[in-house]
Order: structure tokens, then C-alpha cells, then sequence
């Protein structure tokens, strides 16, 4: 397996792309591919099989280095990192999904109600 870093990931089209430490080369990777357990974030070290595709070089079976585990590191007494904006707008974008169904639970409480009093 080569090992790399990930230079790029669009968390919204799922895709990015993978700096091999051996080359140098770009190689594309779909977030299919990924294999960890945490978030998909730029600079993260990982393995990866490369292969080619019509469009290029790609890689598959990516695998962070650290297993994708969160690190058992104990608190420094510093302040966490703050969230990427990435982080944020999926936060932001699930909170509102959770807010459409909630609402549309709620209206058809509403119309259910209606119907039964006329």
C-alpha cells in the first residue's frame, strides 16, 4: 500500500484528492473509498491502493493512518480547535433536515386534527 496525505476534499460532491508521499503525484479518491471511522479532513496521513481509471490515477481502500480512532491524548488545558467551516455547514445542513421533518410532523398533526374536528 503507498502511503500519502490528503490534500483536498469536497465534502459536498464527496470526492478529493490524495498527495502520494512517494511521487508527488495527485491521485483522486472517492469518499466511497474511505474506510476510517472519523470525518474525512485535509492533511490526514493515509494508505491507499492506487490504480488507474479512465479519467487517472485514483485511489482506493484508504485507510487513515491512525486507524481513523480518535486520540486518547489527554487534555492540555488548551481550547479545542475550532470547527472548519466544512464542519460547520454540515452541522448547520443536518440541523435544518432535522428541522423540515420535525415541521411536516408537526403540519400533519395540524391538518390531521382539522380534518377530525370538521
Amino acid at each position: 500500500m503507498a502511503k500519502g496525505t490528503i490534500k483536498r476534499f469536497d465534502f459536498r460532491k464527496g470526492f478529493g484528492f490524495i498527495v502520494d508521499d512517494k511521487t508527488g503525484e495527485d491521485l483522486f479518491f472517492h469518499k466511497t473509498a474511505w474506510q476510517g471511522n472519523g470525518p474525512i479532513r485535509q492533511g490526514i496521513a493515509v494508505e491507499f491502493v492506487s490504480k488507474e481509471s479512465e479519467k487517472g490515477p485514483q485511489a482506493d481502500s484508504v485507510i487513515p493512518l491512525d486507524g481513523g480512532k480518535a486520540s486518547k491524548k489527554k487534555p492540555s488545558g488548551k481550547p479545542a480547535k475550532p470547527a472548519s467551516l466544512e464542519e460547520r455547514v454540515a452541522s448547520l445542513e443536518s440541523s435544518l433536515r432535522t428541522w423540515k421533518v420535525l415541521t411536516l410532523i408537526a403540519l400533519t398533526g395540524v391538518v390531521l386534527a382539522l380534518v377530525t374536528v370538521l
